[in-house]
Protein backbone atom coordinates (compact mmCIF):
# COMPACT_ATOMS: atom_id res chain seq x y z
CA UNK A 1 0.00 0.00 0.00
CA UNK A 2 2.81 2.35 0.95
CA UNK A 3 4.52 1.52 -2.30
CA UNK A 4 1.33 2.42 -4.18
CA UNK A 5 1.06 5.82 -2.43
CA UNK A 6 4.69 6.57 -3.08
CA UNK A 7 4.16 5.68 -6.68
CA UNK A 8 1.17 7.97 -6.93
CA UNK A 9 3.05 10.89 -5.32
CA UNK A 10 5.95 10.30 -7.65
CA UNK A 11 3.62 10.33 -10.67
CA UNK A 12 1.97 13.61 -9.43
CA UNK A 13 5.36 15.26 -8.95
CA UNK A 14 6.48 14.13 -12.39
CA UNK A 15 3.18 15.41 -13.86
CA UNK A 16 3.70 18.76 -12.12
CA UNK A 17 7.22 18.97 -13.41
CA UNK A 18 6.08 18.12 -16.91
CA UNK A 19 3.41 20.81 -16.77
CA UNK A 20 5.84 23.37 -15.41
CA UNK A 21 3.59 24.40 -12.46
CA UNK A 22 2.97 22.97 -9.00
CA UNK A 23 -0.50 22.26 -7.61
CA UNK A 24 -0.04 25.05 -5.03
CA UNK A 25 0.89 27.51 -7.72
CA UNK A 26 -2.17 26.52 -9.75
CA UNK A 27 -4.45 27.08 -6.77
CA UNK A 28 -2.85 30.46 -6.13
CA UNK A 29 -3.34 31.39 -9.77
CA UNK A 30 -6.99 30.31 -9.65
CA UNK A 31 -7.56 32.37 -6.48
CA UNK A 32 -6.03 35.51 -7.95
CA UNK A 33 -7.89 34.95 -11.18
CA UNK A 34 -11.17 34.62 -9.30
CA UNK A 35 -10.50 37.85 -7.38
CA UNK A 36 -9.68 39.68 -10.61
CA UNK A 37 -12.86 38.38 -12.25
CA UNK A 38 -14.98 39.50 -9.26
CA UNK A 39 -13.39 42.97 -9.29
CA UNK A 40 -13.83 43.24 -13.05
CA UNK A 41 -17.48 42.17 -12.73
CA UNK A 42 -18.05 44.82 -10.02
CA UNK A 43 -16.50 47.54 -12.19
CA UNK A 44 -18.50 46.47 -15.24
CA UNK A 45 -21.72 46.31 -13.17
CA UNK A 46 -21.03 49.80 -11.83
CA UNK A 47 -20.42 51.19 -15.31
CA UNK A 48 -23.59 49.55 -16.66
CA UNK A 49 -25.61 50.85 -13.69
CA UNK A 50 -24.24 54.37 -14.24
CA UNK A 51 -25.14 54.30 -17.94
CA UNK A 52 -28.63 52.92 -17.24
CA UNK A 53 -29.43 55.42 -14.47
CA UNK A 54 -28.27 58.29 -16.68
CA UNK A 55 -30.55 57.09 -19.44
CA UNK A 56 -33.52 55.84 -17.44
CA UNK A 57 -34.63 58.09 -14.59
CA UNK A 58 -36.74 55.42 -12.93
CA UNK A 59 -33.65 53.35 -12.12
CA UNK A 60 -32.21 56.03 -9.83
CA UNK A 61 -32.78 55.91 -6.07
CA UNK A 62 -33.24 58.88 -3.73
CA UNK A 63 -33.13 57.78 -0.11
CA UNK A 64 -33.77 61.20 1.50
CA UNK A 65 -36.96 61.24 3.56
CA UNK A 66 -38.88 63.41 1.10
CA UNK A 67 -37.21 62.25 -2.11
CA UNK A 68 -35.98 65.82 -2.56
CA UNK A 69 -33.44 64.98 -5.26
CA UNK A 70 -36.20 63.66 -7.51
CA UNK A 71 -39.11 65.58 -9.00
CA UNK A 72 -42.72 64.93 -8.03
CA UNK A 73 -45.56 63.71 -10.26
CA UNK A 74 -46.66 67.14 -11.47
CA UNK A 75 -43.10 67.97 -12.56
CA UNK A 76 -42.78 64.59 -14.28
CA UNK A 77 -45.96 65.41 -16.18
CA UNK A 78 -44.49 68.73 -17.29
CA UNK A 79 -41.27 67.06 -18.44
CA UNK A 80 -43.09 64.27 -20.30
CA UNK A 81 -45.35 66.78 -22.09
CA UNK A 82 -42.52 68.94 -23.44
CA UNK A 83 -42.82 68.79 -27.23
CA UNK A 84 -40.08 71.24 -28.24
CA UNK A 85 -36.40 71.45 -27.35
CA UNK A 86 -35.84 73.16 -24.00
CA UNK A 87 -32.43 74.09 -22.61
CA UNK A 88 -31.67 74.51 -18.91
CA UNK A 89 -28.37 76.41 -18.89
CA UNK A 90 -26.36 77.05 -15.74
CA UNK A 91 -24.01 80.06 -15.78
CA UNK A 92 -21.23 78.06 -14.06
CA UNK A 93 -19.67 74.66 -14.56
CA UNK A 94 -21.34 71.97 -12.49
CA UNK A 95 -18.74 71.57 -9.76
CA UNK A 96 -18.45 75.33 -9.28
CA UNK A 97 -22.22 75.81 -9.10
CA UNK A 98 -22.65 73.01 -6.58
CA UNK A 99 -19.92 74.54 -4.42
CA UNK A 100 -21.87 77.79 -3.92
CA UNK A 101 -24.20 76.33 -1.28
CA UNK A 102 -25.49 73.02 0.12
CA UNK A 103 -28.76 73.53 -1.75
CA UNK A 104 -27.15 73.95 -5.17
CA UNK A 105 -26.57 70.23 -5.65
CA UNK A 106 -30.32 69.73 -5.21
CA UNK A 107 -30.90 72.28 -8.02
CA UNK A 108 -28.61 70.47 -10.47
CA UNK A 109 -30.21 67.14 -9.59
CA UNK A 110 -33.70 68.56 -10.16
CA UNK A 111 -32.68 70.02 -13.53
CA UNK A 112 -31.20 66.71 -14.65
CA UNK A 113 -34.34 64.87 -13.53
CA UNK A 114 -36.35 67.04 -15.91
CA UNK A 115 -33.98 66.04 -18.70
CA UNK A 116 -34.29 62.32 -17.89
CA UNK A 117 -38.10 62.33 -17.97
CA UNK A 118 -38.41 64.44 -21.13
CA UNK A 119 -37.33 61.80 -23.69
CA UNK A 120 -34.47 64.01 -24.81
CA UNK A 121 -36.48 67.23 -25.21
CA UNK A 122 -34.95 68.92 -22.16
CA UNK A 123 -31.16 69.35 -22.11
CA UNK A 124 -28.98 70.60 -19.26
CA UNK A 125 -25.87 72.64 -20.07
CA UNK A 126 -23.20 74.20 -17.87
CA UNK A 127 -21.59 77.36 -19.24
CA UNK A 128 -18.77 79.03 -17.33
CA UNK A 129 -19.81 82.65 -17.75
CA UNK A 130 -16.39 83.90 -16.69
CA UNK A 131 -14.57 81.70 -19.22
CA UNK A 132 -17.20 82.38 -21.92
CA UNK A 133 -18.04 86.12 -21.70
CA UNK A 134 -19.39 86.15 -25.27
CA UNK A 135 -22.35 84.09 -24.09
CA UNK A 136 -23.71 87.32 -22.60
CA UNK A 137 -24.14 88.70 -26.15
CA UNK A 138 -27.18 86.44 -26.64
CA UNK A 139 -28.89 88.28 -23.78
CA UNK A 140 -27.64 91.86 -24.18
CA UNK A 141 -30.57 93.35 -22.31
CA UNK A 142 -30.11 91.05 -19.32
CA UNK A 143 -27.69 91.19 -16.42
CA UNK A 144 -26.44 87.65 -15.94
CA UNK A 145 -24.66 86.31 -12.87
CA UNK A 146 -22.69 83.13 -12.26
CA UNK A 147 -25.50 81.69 -10.09
CA UNK A 148 -28.23 82.29 -12.70
CA UNK A 149 -30.05 79.64 -14.72
CA UNK A 150 -31.61 80.27 -18.14
CA UNK A 151 -34.59 78.17 -19.25
CA UNK A 152 -35.07 78.64 -23.00
CA UNK A 153 -37.19 77.31 -25.85
CA UNK A 154 -36.58 78.87 -29.24
CA UNK A 155 -36.64 82.65 -28.81
CA UNK A 156 -38.46 82.49 -25.47
CA UNK A 157 -36.45 82.37 -22.28
CA UNK A 158 -36.81 82.84 -18.56
CA UNK A 159 -33.91 83.71 -16.26
CA UNK A 160 -33.98 82.28 -12.76
CA UNK A 161 -32.05 84.30 -10.20
CA UNK A 162 -30.99 83.01 -6.79
CA UNK A 163 -34.08 84.71 -5.30
CA UNK A 164 -36.28 82.61 -7.59
CA UNK A 165 -34.58 79.37 -6.52
CA UNK A 166 -34.03 79.92 -2.81
CA UNK A 167 -35.56 81.53 0.25
CA UNK A 168 -33.18 83.75 2.21
CA UNK A 169 -32.91 85.17 5.69
CA UNK A 170 -30.66 87.93 6.97
CA UNK A 171 -28.42 87.58 9.98
CA UNK A 172 -26.93 91.02 10.52
CA UNK A 173 -25.12 91.90 7.31
CA UNK A 174 -24.98 88.25 6.25
CA UNK A 175 -27.64 86.69 4.03
CA UNK A 176 -27.99 82.94 3.98
CA UNK A 177 -30.18 80.38 2.22
CA UNK A 178 -32.87 78.81 4.40
CA UNK A 179 -34.66 76.61 1.85
CA UNK A 180 -34.92 75.70 -1.82
CA UNK A 181 -37.93 76.19 -4.10
CA UNK A 182 -36.02 75.20 -7.22
CA UNK A 183 -38.43 72.56 -8.47
CA UNK A 184 -41.44 74.88 -8.63
CA UNK A 185 -39.27 77.62 -10.18
CA UNK A 186 -38.08 75.31 -12.97
CA UNK A 187 -41.64 73.96 -13.37
CA UNK A 188 -42.94 77.47 -13.90
CA UNK A 189 -40.15 78.51 -16.27
CA UNK A 190 -40.64 75.46 -18.51
CA UNK A 191 -44.40 76.03 -18.69
CA UNK A 192 -43.84 79.70 -19.56
CA UNK A 193 -41.31 79.17 -22.37
CA UNK A 194 -43.21 76.24 -23.94
CA UNK A 195 -46.76 77.57 -23.65
CA UNK A 196 -48.43 78.76 -26.85
CA UNK A 197 -50.97 80.86 -25.02
CA UNK A 198 -50.50 84.13 -23.19
CA UNK A 199 -53.59 85.91 -21.95
CA UNK A 200 -53.79 89.48 -20.70
CA UNK A 201 -55.83 90.29 -17.61
CA UNK A 202 -56.51 93.87 -16.56
CA UNK A 203 -56.34 94.94 -12.93
CA UNK A 204 -58.02 98.13 -11.76
CA UNK A 205 -55.76 99.90 -9.30
CA UNK A 206 -57.97 102.90 -8.45
CA UNK A 207 -58.26 103.41 -4.67
CA UNK A 208 -56.53 100.10 -3.98
CA UNK A 209 -54.27 100.06 -0.92
CA UNK A 210 -53.67 96.30 -0.53
CA UNK A 211 -50.70 94.72 -2.29
CA UNK A 212 -51.41 92.44 -5.25
CA UNK A 213 -47.76 91.43 -5.75
CA UNK A 214 -48.43 87.76 -4.90
CA UNK A 215 -51.38 87.65 -7.30
CA UNK A 216 -49.29 89.28 -10.01
CA UNK A 217 -46.54 86.69 -9.57
CA UNK A 218 -49.09 83.89 -9.64
CA UNK A 219 -50.62 85.19 -12.87
CA UNK A 220 -47.20 85.62 -14.47
CA UNK A 221 -46.20 82.07 -13.46
CA UNK A 222 -49.20 80.72 -15.36
CA UNK A 223 -48.71 82.81 -18.51
CA UNK A 224 -51.21 85.51 -17.67
CA UNK A 225 -49.93 88.98 -18.39
CA UNK A 226 -51.18 91.61 -15.96
CA UNK A 227 -52.09 95.03 -17.37
CA UNK A 228 -52.67 97.88 -14.95
CA UNK A 229 -55.61 100.14 -15.78
CA UNK A 230 -57.41 103.09 -14.21
CA UNK A 231 -61.14 102.90 -14.66
CA UNK A 232 -61.45 106.49 -13.45
CA UNK A 233 -59.06 107.95 -16.02
CA UNK A 234 -58.92 105.56 -18.97
CA UNK A 235 -61.19 103.52 -21.18
CA UNK A 236 -61.15 99.79 -20.58
CA UNK A 237 -59.21 98.07 -23.42
CA UNK A 238 -61.67 96.12 -25.54
CA UNK A 239 -59.23 93.22 -26.08
CA UNK A 240 -59.28 92.27 -22.41
CA UNK A 241 -61.55 89.32 -21.73
CA UNK A 242 -61.18 89.60 -17.96
CA UNK A 243 -60.53 92.46 -15.56
CA UNK A 244 -60.04 92.45 -11.79
CA UNK A 245 -61.25 95.26 -9.54
CA UNK A 246 -58.82 94.92 -6.66
CA UNK A 247 -60.07 95.93 -3.19
CA UNK A 248 -61.10 99.58 -3.70
CA UNK A 249 -61.18 101.47 -0.41
CA UNK A 250 -63.80 103.91 -1.70
CA UNK A 251 -66.59 103.97 -4.24
CA UNK A 252 -65.91 104.26 -7.96
CA UNK A 253 -67.48 107.23 -9.66
CA UNK A 254 -70.74 106.73 -11.52
CA UNK A 255 -68.87 107.24 -14.81
CA UNK A 256 -66.33 104.55 -13.90
CA UNK A 257 -69.06 102.07 -12.96
CA UNK A 258 -70.80 102.77 -16.27
CA UNK A 259 -67.53 101.86 -18.01
CA UNK A 260 -67.58 98.53 -16.19
CA UNK A 261 -71.22 97.99 -17.03
CA UNK A 262 -70.61 98.73 -20.72
CA UNK A 263 -67.50 96.55 -20.71
CA UNK A 264 -69.53 93.57 -19.50
CA UNK A 265 -72.32 94.32 -21.97
CA UNK A 266 -69.73 94.42 -24.77
CA UNK A 267 -72.06 95.93 -27.39
CA UNK A 268 -74.71 93.26 -26.69
CA UNK A 269 -72.15 90.52 -27.41
CA UNK A 270 -71.27 89.97 -23.73
CA UNK A 271 -68.60 87.25 -23.18
CA UNK A 272 -66.61 89.34 -20.66
CA UNK A 273 -65.76 88.79 -16.99
CA UNK A 274 -65.23 91.09 -14.03
CA UNK A 275 -63.74 89.77 -10.79
CA UNK A 276 -64.56 92.17 -7.98
CA UNK A 277 -62.44 91.59 -4.86
CA UNK A 278 -63.88 93.50 -1.92
CA UNK A 279 -61.97 95.52 0.67
CA UNK A 280 -62.29 93.83 4.06
CA UNK A 281 -63.41 96.89 6.01
CA UNK A 282 -66.66 98.82 5.73
CA UNK A 283 -66.87 100.99 2.63
CA UNK A 284 -69.89 103.04 1.57
CA UNK A 285 -70.06 102.47 -2.16
CA UNK A 286 -73.52 103.02 -3.66
CA UNK A 287 -72.28 102.95 -7.26
CA UNK A 288 -70.48 99.63 -6.89
CA UNK A 289 -73.44 98.28 -4.90
CA UNK A 290 -75.75 99.09 -7.83
CA UNK A 291 -73.49 97.20 -10.25
CA UNK A 292 -73.42 94.17 -7.95
CA UNK A 293 -77.21 94.35 -7.69
CA UNK A 294 -77.49 94.19 -11.49
CA UNK A 295 -75.81 90.79 -11.18
CA UNK A 296 -77.97 89.51 -8.32
CA UNK A 297 -75.52 90.08 -5.44
CA UNK A 298 -74.89 92.55 -2.64
CA UNK A 299 -72.61 93.32 0.27
CA UNK A 300 -73.60 92.05 3.69
CA UNK A 301 -73.03 94.61 6.43
CA UNK A 302 -70.16 92.87 8.18
CA UNK A 303 -67.48 90.19 8.21
CA UNK A 304 -68.23 86.49 7.79
CA UNK A 305 -67.28 84.40 10.82
CA UNK A 306 -67.03 80.68 11.50
CA UNK A 307 -67.76 78.78 14.74
CA UNK A 308 -67.22 75.25 13.45
CA UNK A 309 -63.81 74.47 14.94
CA UNK A 310 -63.08 71.82 12.31
CA UNK A 311 -63.05 74.64 9.74
CA UNK A 312 -60.91 76.99 11.86
CA UNK A 313 -57.12 76.91 11.83
CA UNK A 314 -57.22 78.75 15.14
CA UNK A 315 -60.08 78.07 17.54
CA UNK A 316 -59.66 81.55 19.01
CA UNK A 317 -60.25 83.38 15.73
CA UNK A 318 -63.33 82.76 13.60
CA UNK A 319 -62.41 85.37 11.01
CA UNK A 320 -58.93 84.40 9.83
CA UNK A 321 -57.76 81.40 7.82
CA UNK A 322 -61.05 79.55 7.51
CA UNK A 323 -61.28 76.34 5.48
CA UNK A 324 -64.23 77.26 3.28
CA UNK A 325 -66.33 74.75 1.34
CA UNK A 326 -67.64 74.81 -2.21
CA UNK A 327 -71.30 75.47 -2.93
CA UNK A 328 -73.55 72.62 -4.10
CA UNK A 329 -73.30 73.73 -7.76
CA UNK A 330 -69.55 72.82 -7.59
CA UNK A 331 -68.57 75.31 -10.26
CA UNK A 332 -64.89 75.36 -11.27
CA UNK A 333 -63.97 72.14 -9.42
CA UNK A 334 -64.51 69.49 -12.11
CA UNK A 335 -60.90 68.33 -11.78
CA UNK A 336 -60.87 68.25 -7.97
CA UNK A 337 -60.32 64.95 -6.20
CA UNK A 338 -62.71 65.04 -3.25
CA UNK A 339 -60.45 62.72 -1.24
CA UNK A 340 -57.12 64.40 -1.94
CA UNK A 341 -57.82 68.06 -2.65
CA UNK A 342 -58.24 70.34 0.33
CA UNK A 343 -60.75 73.21 0.36
CA UNK A 344 -59.76 76.82 -0.17
CA UNK A 345 -58.53 79.02 2.65
CA UNK A 346 -60.36 82.31 3.24
CA UNK A 347 -59.49 85.06 5.69
CA UNK A 348 -61.05 88.34 6.85
CA UNK A 349 -63.84 88.12 4.28
CA UNK A 350 -66.75 90.43 3.81
CA UNK A 351 -69.94 88.43 3.71
CA UNK A 352 -71.58 88.16 0.30
CA UNK A 353 -75.33 87.90 -0.21
CA UNK A 354 -77.39 86.55 -3.11
CA UNK A 355 -80.21 89.00 -3.84
CA UNK A 356 -81.49 87.36 -7.02
CA UNK A 357 -81.12 83.58 -7.23
CA UNK A 358 -82.23 83.60 -10.88
CA UNK A 359 -79.03 85.25 -12.03
CA UNK A 360 -76.55 84.63 -9.18
CA UNK A 361 -75.16 81.58 -7.38
CA UNK A 362 -72.76 81.10 -4.43
CA UNK A 363 -69.32 79.67 -5.15
CA UNK A 364 -67.53 79.44 -1.81
CA UNK A 365 -69.20 79.46 1.60
CA UNK A 366 -68.64 78.86 5.29
CA UNK A 367 -70.33 76.04 7.24
CA UNK A 368 -73.80 75.70 8.77
CA UNK A 369 -72.33 77.23 11.93
CA UNK A 370 -71.26 80.48 10.27
CA UNK A 371 -72.69 83.96 10.45
CA UNK A 372 -72.09 87.66 9.86
CA UNK A 373 -70.67 90.02 12.48
CA UNK A 374 -72.00 93.56 11.80
CA UNK A 375 -69.41 96.30 11.57
CA UNK A 376 -71.37 98.11 14.26
CA UNK A 377 -71.06 95.25 16.80
CA UNK A 378 -69.25 96.02 20.06
CA UNK A 379 -67.18 93.71 22.23
CA UNK A 380 -70.24 92.33 23.98
CA UNK A 381 -71.83 90.85 20.85
CA UNK A 382 -72.84 87.18 21.02
CA UNK A 383 -71.91 85.08 17.93
CA UNK A 384 -74.86 82.75 18.52
CA UNK A 385 -77.23 85.65 17.84
CA UNK A 386 -75.79 86.16 14.35
CA UNK A 387 -75.38 82.62 13.04
CA UNK A 388 -77.31 82.21 9.79
CA UNK A 389 -75.41 79.28 8.24
CA UNK A 390 -73.69 78.77 4.89
CA UNK A 391 -72.57 82.37 4.54
CA UNK A 392 -71.22 82.94 0.99
CA UNK A 393 -67.81 84.55 0.78
CA UNK A 394 -67.67 84.34 -3.01
CA UNK A 395 -70.48 84.31 -5.58
CA UNK A 396 -71.08 84.74 -9.30
CA UNK A 397 -73.74 86.60 -11.28
CA UNK A 398 -74.60 86.54 -14.97
CA UNK A 399 -75.89 88.88 -17.65
CA UNK A 400 -76.58 88.36 -21.34
CA UNK A 401 -78.67 85.99 -23.39
CA UNK A 402 -78.50 84.01 -26.60
CA UNK A 403 -75.54 86.05 -27.87
CA UNK A 404 -73.40 85.11 -24.88
CA UNK A 405 -72.96 85.55 -21.15
CA UNK A 406 -70.85 87.89 -19.06
CA UNK A 407 -69.87 87.06 -15.50
CA UNK A 408 -69.28 89.12 -12.41
CA UNK A 409 -67.46 87.19 -9.69
CA UNK A 410 -67.76 88.82 -6.27
CA UNK A 411 -65.05 87.75 -3.78
CA UNK A 412 -65.21 88.95 -0.18
CA UNK A 413 -61.59 88.16 0.80
CA UNK A 414 -58.49 89.83 -0.62
CA UNK A 415 -56.22 87.42 1.27
CA UNK A 416 -57.77 84.43 -0.50
CA UNK A 417 -56.39 85.91 -3.75
CA UNK A 418 -53.06 87.15 -2.41
CA UNK A 419 -51.13 85.99 0.67
CA UNK A 420 -53.04 82.71 1.00
CA UNK A 421 -51.97 81.68 -2.50
CA UNK A 422 -48.65 80.75 -0.89
CA UNK A 423 -50.28 78.18 1.39
CA UNK A 424 -49.39 74.71 0.11
CA UNK A 425 -51.94 72.75 2.12
CA UNK A 426 -55.06 74.33 0.66
CA UNK A 427 -56.34 74.59 -2.90
CA UNK A 428 -56.42 78.35 -3.51
CA UNK A 429 -53.99 78.18 -6.41
CA UNK A 430 -55.78 75.33 -8.13
CA UNK A 431 -59.25 76.79 -7.65
CA UNK A 432 -58.36 80.33 -8.75
CA UNK A 433 -56.46 79.01 -11.74
CA UNK A 434 -59.53 76.92 -12.66
CA UNK A 435 -61.64 80.07 -12.59
CA UNK A 436 -59.20 82.08 -14.70
CA UNK A 437 -58.72 79.30 -17.25
CA UNK A 438 -62.47 78.78 -17.59
CA UNK A 439 -63.52 82.41 -18.01
CA UNK A 440 -60.65 83.03 -20.44
CA UNK A 441 -61.15 79.86 -22.47
CA UNK A 442 -57.67 78.56 -21.65
CA UNK A 443 -56.97 74.88 -22.30
CA UNK A 444 -53.19 74.62 -21.95
CA UNK A 445 -52.69 74.76 -18.21
CA UNK A 446 -53.30 71.32 -16.76
CA UNK A 447 -50.56 71.39 -14.13
CA UNK A 448 -50.96 73.46 -10.99
CA UNK A 449 -47.71 74.96 -9.91
CA UNK A 450 -46.95 75.06 -6.19
CA UNK A 451 -43.74 75.96 -4.43
CA UNK A 452 -42.05 72.81 -3.15
CA UNK A 453 -39.88 74.23 -0.41
CA UNK A 454 -36.92 72.06 0.66
CA UNK A 455 -34.98 72.74 3.86
CA UNK A 456 -31.43 71.74 4.70
CA UNK A 457 -32.82 69.01 6.95
CA UNK A 458 -34.69 67.50 3.96
CA UNK A 459 -31.49 67.40 1.90
CA UNK A 460 -29.67 65.20 4.38
CA UNK A 461 -32.40 63.26 6.12
CA UNK A 462 -33.26 59.64 5.41
CA UNK A 463 -36.48 58.12 6.66
CA UNK A 464 -36.34 55.46 9.38
CA UNK A 465 -37.47 52.57 7.19
CA UNK A 466 -34.81 53.31 4.56
CA UNK A 467 -32.17 53.62 7.27
CA UNK A 468 -33.14 50.26 8.73
CA UNK A 469 -33.21 48.46 5.40
CA UNK A 470 -29.90 49.99 4.30
CA UNK A 471 -28.30 49.10 7.65
CA UNK A 472 -29.52 45.51 7.52
CA UNK A 473 -28.23 45.05 3.96
CA UNK A 474 -24.82 46.63 4.60
CA UNK A 475 -24.13 45.34 8.09
CA UNK A 476 -25.88 41.97 8.10
CA UNK A 477 -26.89 40.53 4.73
CA UNK A 478 -23.69 41.33 2.78
CA UNK A 479 -21.28 40.20 5.52
CA UNK A 480 -23.22 36.94 5.98
CA UNK A 481 -23.17 36.29 2.23
CA UNK A 482 -19.43 36.97 2.04
CA UNK A 483 -18.67 34.76 5.07
CA UNK A 484 -20.88 31.98 3.71
CA UNK A 485 -19.18 32.10 0.34
CA UNK A 486 -15.76 31.99 2.00
CA UNK A 487 -16.73 29.06 4.22
CA UNK A 488 -18.12 27.10 1.26
CA UNK A 489 -14.91 27.72 -0.67
CA UNK A 490 -12.90 26.56 2.33
CA UNK A 491 -14.86 23.29 2.53
CA UNK A 492 -14.50 22.63 -1.19
CA UNK A 493 -10.75 23.21 -1.13
CA UNK A 494 -10.34 21.08 2.00
CA UNK A 495 -12.03 18.10 0.37
CA UNK A 496 -9.65 18.36 -2.53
Amino acid sequence: MAEKNNKTNTEEKEASKSSGMSRKAKRRLISWGTICLVLAAAVIANVIASVLTDKYALLTADITSGGVYNIDDSSVKIAENVKEDVNITFMSDKSTYESYDTYCKQVTNIAEQFAKYSSGKVKVDYIDLIQNPNFQNKYKEESLGVSDIIISCGDKYNILKASDLFNFENYGDYQYVTSSKAESAIDTAIVKVTSKEETSIGIITDYSEDSYTVLEKFLDSNNYKLRLISVEKDDIPSDLKTIIAFAPTQDYSEAAVNKLRNYLKNGEKYGKSLIFIAYRFEVKCPNITKLLSDYGMKYEDGLAFETNTSRMTSTSDGYRNIAAGFAENKLYIDNFDQEKDYPVLVSMSRAVSISNEKIAVPLVEYSAASGVCPYSADNSWNPDDYITGYVPVMAQGYSGGDNGLSRLIFAGSTEMWTTLLSNQQFSNKKYILNILNDINGRQDTGVYLDDKVITKYDLSSVNAQTKNITGIVLYAVLPVLILSAGFCLFLVRRKR
